[in-house]
């Protein structure tokens, strides 16, 4: 009988001690998380001392030579090497073709980029081969490339370019001759930033675990959403993978799966109708970390946003001079 109480009582104690050691795991991914972000904080602050601006989310119309490689570019993270004791990396990087990055599938400079997933994010996995997937039936070559959980704040609309809504009122957009949604923009200073840095979004999470998304992706319709987060893409649609903004409340995810798509508001009866989705949940801030997202100001500090957050506040935090009275909660 004794026995039976002491296993009891070790049971109850056990029970009660789990979630706490669960909580101090947690609390030590998202410390790891903060750390991340404002290393890429101060990376993009260094680059700002040194270029006198923040780099583009994507620099595109560059002096190219070639037809070929004309409408092709550079991502905001690339920029940042130096800046993230990764000049070795950058120097290797060729601006006379973008698309040499890609070559030599794991040896390839895409496959070596920085460490930048969060502790607590599900889906680990890095690099991952881009290139195996089967999008809407078509084979390609293996290609690796490094994937990230973090992405700069774009603004009020960061994707698709295409779709005649992009924004550039955030921190981080598309710049240079060929620039969408008009050519030629320039990027951002720390002097654009008149709703004060310490009101403006600068650099957040996402999470880039989604089933309900995954399941339209079997049909063909996109591809897995853990493939969101590419770090160097050369087109740009990468704005889809370093862009987030407030289009979307944070930790949005899909919420319907592709057998329910006819009920969803709007439908989605069609893969063209789908990519009103795909702009929805590209654009969303969000993590593994319960009921919220770690969000970077451009003053460089880390904040732990609630995922309830209206989202007129996030709207007003995310633009850098929209002249909202707005201030972080």
């Amino acid at each position: 009988m004794e026995l039976l109480v002491v296993i009891t009582i070790i049971g109850i104690l056990i029970s009660l001690l789990l979630p706490a050691v669960q909580a101090a795991r947690e609390a030590g991914r998202c410390m790891q998380c903060t750390n991340n972000l404002k290393q890429i904080s101060l990376a993009a602050h260094l680059y700002h001392d040194a270029i006198g601006s923040f780099p583009p989310a994507f620099l595109s119309g560059w002096n190219f030579t070639s037809p070929k490689v004309r409408k092709r570019g550079f991502s905001l993270f690339i920029f940042l090497l130096p800046y993230m004791e990764m000049s070795n990396l950058y120097d290797k990087w060729d601006f006379s073709d973008p698309d040499l990055a890609f070559v030599g599938d794991m040896q390839s400079l895409a496959a070596q980029g920085p460490n930048l997933l969060c502790p607590s994010e599900s889906e680990n996995e890095n690099p991952l081969n881009y290139g195996s997937k089967h999008i809407q039936g078509v084979p390609t070559p293996a290609r690796h490339i490094k994937v990230t959980s973090y992405a700069g704040n774009a603004g009020t609309r960061s994707y698709h370019p295409d779709s005649g809504y992009l924004m550039t009122d955030g921190i981080f957009f598309m710049a240079g001759p060929d620039s969408q949604p008009v050519p030629n923009l320039r990027t951002v200073r720390l002097a654009d930033v008149t709703d004060g840095t310490s009101n403006t979004l600068f650099f957040g999470e996402r999470c880039r675990y989604d089933p309900n998304y995954d399941s339209f992706a079997a049909e063909g319709w996109d591809w897995e959403f853990r493939f969101y987060g590419n770090w160097c893409g050369a087109s740009r649609l990468v704005l889809s993978h370093n862009t987030l903004s407030s289009y979307a409340p944070i930790n949005y995810r899909l919420p319907f799966g592709y057998a329910n798509r006819a009920g969803a508001a709007p439908p989605a009866n069609s893969a063209e109708d789908f990519k009103y989705y795909i702009d929805m949940r590209t654009c969303a801030f969000g993590s593994s970390h319960p009921g919220g997202a770690n969000i970077s100001l451009c003053d460089g500090s880390v904040r732990f946003f609630s995922e309830t957050i209206p989202l007129i506040t996030l709207r007003a935090l995310s633009t850098r001079q929209g002249g909202e009275l707005e201030t972080v909660p």
